[in-house]
């Protein structure tokens, strides 16, 4: 017989025993403060240089400022051109979510558990616009959109960044339906659902995570695009990256350095509202397990 059948060996290691896993695991937390603390210091000198550059009161940019003051902040929101450039990327970026949604969604959940022999090749249709270089993608939606007189036009932009934002939310849709059971549409389907009903009482309530994951990856990835919306624009279709990168070569002012402080701003507003959320989820767990365990003791 073996000795680990008959219950003898080596001891087990001190992180494998009870409540090993959480103070015994053999892992040196003071290395890895020291290889984070570098990376996360580098990470965060742009944000430091550009928020006081934005502070500036003069017309230049400079560094360390000579004073503080808004009035960068206040120039930057009366110009109607960056104020233009803003809405049209928000206009630009809520078409790609909805687009690409609807997309995403028809194809993961018509490729959810079919099996015929062309699924892969269709998978990496689909996947090529996170493969392929981005400067190809612009020259092929520039020779495209041209023959449809839409080069020049925010509508031009939204279905280019579509077809770049639509495998972003195929593969998150996807994940989630991993866990669904095909069974399920089947049981439904032999009950007599419809397909739309099919899909709104078995397919969204599993696919809902990933679409709203999706729909975050996908305004992303349109908000913050500059190559391909540098080959389609127009007077009147010119997103936030693009004048950003204009200005950057044209007219070198504080205002980019404000524009950059802004979203900074919102991108960190934005991750401390989701761990907010995730600490409140947590509690609420947390209450409900102790709600049961006192219920159970008092039964």
């Amino acid at each position: 017989m073996d000795r680990s059948e008959a219950g003898v060996g080596t001891a087990a290691p001190p992180w494998a025993t009870a409540g090993g896993l959480r103070r015994g695991l053999p892992f040196d937390w003071t290395l890895l403060a020291l290889v984070c603390a570098p990376v996360f210091v580098y990470l965060m000198l742009p944000t430091l240089v550009v928020v006081p550059m934005a502070l500036t009161p003069r017309q230049l940019l400079e560094f360390p400022p000579s004073g503080i003051s808004l009035r960068t902040f206040h120039d930057l929101l009366s110009d109607a051109a960056w104020t233009s450039a803003v809405l049209i990327s928000l206009r630009v970026a809520a078409v790609v979510v909805g687009l690409s949604c609807l997309v995403a969604t028809t194809a993961a959940t018509a490729l959810h558990s079919a099996r015929f022999a062309g699924k892969t090749i269709i998978l990496g249709i689909l996947m090529t616009p996170v493969v392929a270089p981005v400067i190809v993608l612009a020259l092929a939606d520039y020779q495209f959109l041209v023959s449809l007189h839409l080069a020049g036009t925010w509508v031009g932009i939204a279905l280019a960044h579509s077809v770049l934002a639509t495998p972003y939310v195929f593969v998150t849709i996807q994940a989630s339906l991993v866990g669904l059971d095909p069974a399920l549409v089947r049981s439904a389907r032999s009950l007599g659902a419809g397909p739309m009903s099919v899909f709104w009482h078995v397919y969204l309530p599993a696919l809902r995570p990933g679409l709203l994951a999706g729909a975050v990856f996908a305004f992303a990835v349109s908000f913050d695009e500059a190559v391909i919306a540098l080959f389609l624009q127009g007077p009147q279709a010119t997103t936030l990256p693009v004048k950003m990168f204009t200005d950057i070569q044209y007219e070198l002012s504080p205002k980019i350095a404000a524009v950059a402080s802004l979203l900074v701003g919102l991108a960190t507003l934005a991750f401390l509202a989701q761990i907010a959320i995730v600490l409140r989820r947590r509690s609420r767990g947390r209450v409900w397990a102790a709600g049961g365990e006192q219920r159970w003791e008092t039964s």
